[in-house]
């Protein structure tokens, strides 16, 4: 008897008690793709709430007694009464090397058939870049393989750089080359064994296109061999708003 006791008692000492808090909130209105909840006393902008029934939403705007979310995926899933929960992690995605020759959505999620991606780091969305004074200066030029533009106005690595221009003009067709272009260069500085030769990747964010079309600009690259250099981020005109809004 003395034994059982003791053994329960050692078994009381090793038990600790933990206390879940959740925040809970009730759907309020539905439209759109946009949900007003009521109840979120507690919530981060640009955090992810659970919708359940694996939909997931981010607060966008926090107001005095009710959040604006917008929602990740099927919005038809979320009925006005309906209980959501904030999950206290802001909207990340995942990163690095294991992406490229991806074909991905708006939330960093394969859509290419290929398998999960492996990725290591998650970074968040709306991340705070780095300072000037911490930038690397601009000293290396982008060769885009038009001989026009980099011999007038070269484009340098970290430089932001707009093309504009009226539909059918050529925009996208400066990008793909210039991402082939870069694509053969890395390519011959791997074969050569040039290791001071810094490797150019390349992300592809097509927003608003035609499925077809993201189609033939993927299958362009895979015919040059780009791709094992490039990620491509699709949001087609059959996603939802929310997708779109994000992707870039």
């Amino acid at each position: 008897m003395n034994s059982i006791l003791k053994e329960l008692e050692s078994k009381i000492k090793q038990a600790k008690e933990t206390t879940l808090t959740t925040n809970i909130g009730v759907v309020r209105e539905v439209y759109d793709g946009v949900a007003r909840i009521e109840g979120l006393s507690d919530v981060m902008y640009n955090e992810m709430i659970d919708f359940g029934n694996g939909v997931m939403g981010i607060a966008m705007n926090l107001e005095e007694t009710e959040v604006g979310a917008i929602i990740l995926g099927e919005h038809q899933k979320v009925r006005e009464g309906q209980q959501v929960k904030t999950t206290g992690r802001l909207l990340s995605v995942p990163v690095g090397k294991a992406l490229l020759g991806r074909v991905v959505n708006a939330l960093g999620e394969p859509i290419d058939g290929k398998g999960p991606i492996k990725a290591e780091t998650t970074y968040p969305v709306e991340r705070i870049a780095p300072g000037v004074i911490t930038r690397r200066s601009v000293n290396q030029p982008v060769q885009t393989g038009i001989m026009a533009i980099d011999a007038m106005i070269p484009i340098g690595r970290g430089q932001r750089e707009l093309i504009i221009g009226d539909r059918s003009t050529g925009k996208t067709t400066i990008c793909i080359d210039t991402i082939i272009n870069n694509a053969r260069l890395n390519r011959e500085a791997e074969e050569s064994g040039d290791s001071s030769y810094r490797p150019l990747y390349c992300i592809y964010v097509a927003i608003g296109q035609k499925q077809s079309t993201i189609a033939q600009i993927i299958h362009v690259l895979e015919q040059h061999g780009a791709m094992p250099y490039t990620i491509v981020v699709a949001a087609s005109a059959s996603e939802s708003a929310a997708n779109q809004y994000l992707a870039p």
